[in-house]
């Protein structure tokens, strides 16, 4: 069956109350690398429960739908599925043990040609039930490499800017630990794609990956580092190779009137992994 786009434009997705408690944001922090010197006060902030701050892309693992794509009627092939762009725009603090509501929907379905596939955005909205204030809005974009041909629009309506063509103006590197994506897949994604050796070797990778928000962490991290005393308000990035645990992440970046432009590579293999970011901070 191909895929339906108007069946996945007017899909229905209920609304789900939720909260976070201290522990959530404890166990978040500790799975994208914070605490890794427990004697850098910056970044005990995160995972020490006096004072607790609540590390920024702690929204993009709540209010997931569930495996909604897995429904017949959508003719989604989720065997071909990859994860394609992420971005983050944070509005209010996300309080621990304070209720929001978490809304999804499909923003659009791009259709790339027959053999280019299809790319579905999803967007997710955290809200205060009692003020009706926005927390946080996310965009997943969903690249469909077996869903070509669909029909409907053929470019993106938020096209994602290329880094500059010249040296960076600031680097950053941060480790990641061997067991990262086990401490990671605590947060919700269960995939055995980051725990099983024998699934990731059927997959095609010599040993399980790292998960792509999990990357996306470690260098919102490391922007941060780049840019002390400043709220990160805004990330956005395009996914282009995975990680593996104990990989070093390189993060590289330009200042812009408006933010700083990045992407990130793995140090040891000098292939970037993250494309196309940018970031604004307060």
């Amino acid at each position: 069956m191909p895929l339906n786009s108007n069946a996945i434009l007017s899909h229905v997705f209920p609304s789900v109350e939720q909260s976070v408690s201290d522990k959530d944001c404890v166990l978040f922090a500790l799975s994208v690398g914070m605490g890794r010197d427990p004697l850098d006060e910056e970044e005990l902030r995160y995972v020490f429960e006096e004072g607790l701050k609540v590390f920024p892309t702690l929204p993009i693992v709540l209010g997931h739908p569930g495996p909604w794509m897995a429904e017949p009627t959508l003719g989604i092939n989720r065997q071909m599925l990859v994860h394609g762009t992420q971005r983050l725009e944070l509005h209010a603090a996300l309080v621990p043990g304070a209720p929001f509501v978490a809304s999804n929907r499909v923003l659009e379905v791009v259709d790339k040609g027959v053999d280019s596939g299809a790319i579905i955005v999803l967007e997710r909205t955290l809200t205060d039930p009692v003020s009706g204030q926005v927390i946080a809005r996310i965009e997943s974009g969903t690249f469909c490499r077996a869903d070509g041909g669909c029909g409907g629009q053929r470019q993106l309506s938020r096209d994602y800017r290329p880094v500059p063509d010249r040296e960076p103006d600031a680097v950053m590197e941060l480790p990641t630990d061997l067991n990262q994506a086990l401490w990671y897949r605590l947060n919700g994604d269960r995939n055995p794609l980051h725990a099983s050796p024998a699934f990731a070797a059927k997959a095609g990778f010599p040993r399980p990956i790292l998960h792509g928000l999990c990357t996306y962490s470690v260098a919102a991290h490391a922007l941060m580092k780049l840019n002390p005393g400043r709220s990160l308000k805004v990330l956005e990035t395009r996914f282009s190779k995975p990680v593996y645990p104990g990989e070093t992440v390189r993060v590289e970046a330009w200042q812009d009137a408006e933010g700083m432009a990045f992407r990130a590579l793995v140090k040891e293999r000098g292939v970037t992994v993250l494309d196309r970011g940018f970031a604004e901070f307060a």
